[in-house]
């Protein structure tokens, strides 16, 4: 099958507290987009510059995934958060510069990740990393849910004006140092009074943040598969692609030990 490019132009941008900025992309690609793909994704195809497509000459571009913020099918606007940190990484560096009028490739979508309507309270745990497509659940859930967010922020200009039931409590953890680990996000995971008779988890974030959150909620909790979602979406020292191989190292492991019970 065929993967449909969508070539897409930056029309508005904003920046959102200290770390994450928003853009706006349009164009008429997006005529046959799907609705309610939010907190689904895009990915988006960075050019390599020259000196780096010699390293790998499979592609001569970055692909990167995206939660999809928003996407008004009308004005033809899909909104995307990102955050900055940098020139580590194609994306971060792309969006730090990026102006009014510059061009884009995106792919996708990728299926929306909300939580199950059907449990009675919900953990929604993760990094900034996480925060746009968080945001969207929040936004999804029906206004009588209950349930808690644990959400670390580099700073307190990070914090967010929330679309949310008034039953979700959120928790804002301050880590100015992601790159040293997100050990107090961990410990609030750890401490959290869990309530209901039917809880959903949906966590994501540093590759730690899964680690520990697969041990907690898969074995210790013993929630059904519907009941979560568990994900990394970066690893501290690694590229992506070295996070998506340790990403399938720990599945593979974690299978290996429900066989054969080690």
């Amino acid at each position: 099958m065929a993967i449909n490019i969508r070539k897409l132009k930056v029309t508005d941008t904003k920046i959102l507290g200290s770390n994450m900025k928003r853009i706006t992309l349009h164009g008429d690609d997006l005529s046959d987009f799907p609705e309610n793909q939010e907190s689904g994704y895009v990915k988006l195809r960075f050019p390599k510059v020259s000196e780096d497509i010699g390293k790998n000459t499979k592609k001569p571009f970055d692909l990167r995934s995206y939660t999809i913020r928003s996407f008004d099918p009308e004005r033809l606007e899909l909104v995307l958060d990102f955050l900055l940190h940098g020139d580590s990484g194609p994306a971060s560096k792309w969006a730090s510069s990026v102006e009014r009028g510059d061009s884009i490739e995106i792919a996708g979508p990728g299926p929306a990740i909300l939580a199950s309507p059907d449990a009675d309270w919900y953990l929604f745990t993760g990094d900034m990393t996480a925060l746009p497509a968080i945001a969207v659940n929040l936004e999804k859930l029906s206004p009588e849910s209950q349930g808690l967010a644990l959400l670390e922020i580099n700073s307190l200009e990070d914090k967010q004006e929330l679309i949310k039931p008034s039953g979700v409590e959120v928790k804002w953890i301050i880590n100015p140092e992601p790159l040293n680990g997100c050990s107090d996000l961990i410990n609030a995971l750890s401490e959290v009074e869990w309530k209901g008779n039917n809880p959903y988890a949906w966590i994501a974030g540093e590759f730690e943040l899964m680690r520990f959150a697969r041990q907690l909620i898969k074995h210790e909790k013993s929630l059904p598969k519907d009941s979560m979602y568990l994900s990394c979406y970066w690893k501290i020292g690694a590229d992506d692609p070295g996070m998506k191989k340790a990403k399938a190292a720990l599945i593979l492991l974690d299978s290996l030990k429900n066989i054969f019970k080690f």
